[in-house]
């Protein structure tokens, strides 16, 4: 008998792991064509991008941030400084550019939907900053929302009552990625509770194909390549290579020379990090197993490292210039050494990128928030001053 469990065992877990893999095989083939119509679709639209907000000031629009108390991401209330409220971030940088280029404040709701939680799970490996979060939420019928000319909803984590009482203000929800509740259902039909949905891509996408008008290509990782200055952080480039989190360890750069290479391990606190790209040239990520959001390279274009990678590693690709794009290790260093021959080839193809970049993910969106305003929501406060 023992024997005969053994046996069934291992053939399970044989059939599991043939199942796992060709899942994965159906999501390689899912992403090329995911990215190859992407790549397609910005091509023909890029030249009708109109920068209408370029250079304009948003200083004048209060903004209000609204995070989920359950949720580890992202930033701390009580916090004026948009420095210090970057700083506070337990994971990713998120939608920074919000807190430079408008008047950003950050509170912290106890709402799920409609549904006001009065407990916190004990068994969550997080249930201490929880906790602490949960202390910090705003009283919902206290509260002055009327200061605020925009209030963006990290998930659905404000009562309907509230936007109903404050119908001159621009209510948005901004999607964690496109695993989320109503994801789907929202890009295709809107959102009934709020005016706008952020879906957290670049655009461009096959969601583009049935996105409703109150769907908003809004990147999770909101921001331009000038945030080096505004965190006051010198944007001095060394001869330094930051390998993606999930490439392997195995990979060698003996043959591209002096380089320092650093590994991440996802354990440096959020500022430093921003330090490390700030003097980081070249954000390296060829390999990969499964495809990935893509949050880790908008964070490095951000820091205007140039990104030698794989698009297919990444729903939200679009950034990787031709001229770095590489499918393994070999076609990564080579591309290495062919910028670091040709100075002008490497200014050129970072130029590109920035380009792209600051259009798709700063420039755009607001384009699109702006003409979504104009044309449905001229009772807001925020029509005037966009």
């Amino acid at each position: 008998m023992p024997r005969i469990r053994y046996i069934l065992k291992t053939h399970m877990n044989y059939n599991f792991i043939n199942f796992i893999n060709f899942i994965n095989f159906i999501k390689k083939i899912f992403i090329f064509y995911w990215n190859l119509f992407s790549r397609i679709n910005f091509y023909l639209k890029k030249k009708n991008i109109q920068n209408q907000l370029k250079n304009k000031s948003f200083k004048k629009i209060n903004v209000l941030l609204v995070k989920p108390f359950y949720y580890s991401d992202l930033y701390s209330t009580n916090i004026n400084d948009p420095i210090e409220i970057i700083k506070s971030s337990q994971y990713r940088m998120g939608p920074i550019g919000l807190l430079f280029e408008f008047i950003p404040k950050v509170v912290i709701s106890n709402y799920y939907g409609e549904i006001k939680l009065k407990k916190i799970n004990k068994n969550n490996i997080r249930h201490k900053y929880f906790t602490k979060q949960y202390k910090q939420s705003i009283d919902f019928d206290k509260f002055d929302f009327s200061k605020f000319d925009w209030v963006i909803s990290v998930k659905d984590s404000i009562p309907k009552k509230i936007i109903k009482k404050n119908s001159n203000i621009l209510w948005t929800m901004l999607f964690e990625d496109h695993r989320g509740k109503n994801y789907l259902k929202d890009n295709i039909f809107g959102n009934k509770k709020y005016d706008l949905t952020f879906d957290t891509t670049q655009g461009f996408t096959p969601y583009d194909i049935f996105k409703n008008k109150k769907s908003v290509s809004f990147p999770y990782t909101f921001s331009h390549n000038n945030v080096c200055k505004k965190l006051l952080l010198k944007n001095n480039k060394r001869k330094q290579i930051v390998l993606e989190i999930y490439q392997p360890n195995y990979l060698s750069f003996k043959s591209i020379g002096n380089f320092n290479i650093v590994r991440l391990d996802g354990q440096l606190i959020i500022y430093e990090y921003f330090k490390l790209l700030s003097k980081t040239k070249y954000f390296y990520c060829p390999i990969y197993s499964i495809p990935r959001w893509g949050n880790s390279i908008i964070e490095a274009a951000t820091f205007n490292c140039l990104i030698i990678g794989n698009t297919n590693c990444f729903w939200n690709s679009l950034i990787i210039q031709n001229e770095c794009i590489a499918k393994n290790h070999l076609e990564g260093l080579s591309i290495i050494k062919k910028f670091e021959k040709n100075k002008s080839l490497y200014d050129r193809v970072l130029k590109k990128q920035q380009i792209v970049f600051n259009m798709i993910n700063f420039n755009r969106p607001l384009d699109q928030i702006k003409k979504c305003v104009n044309k449905n929501f001229k009772n807001k406060k925020i029509f005037k001053l966009l």
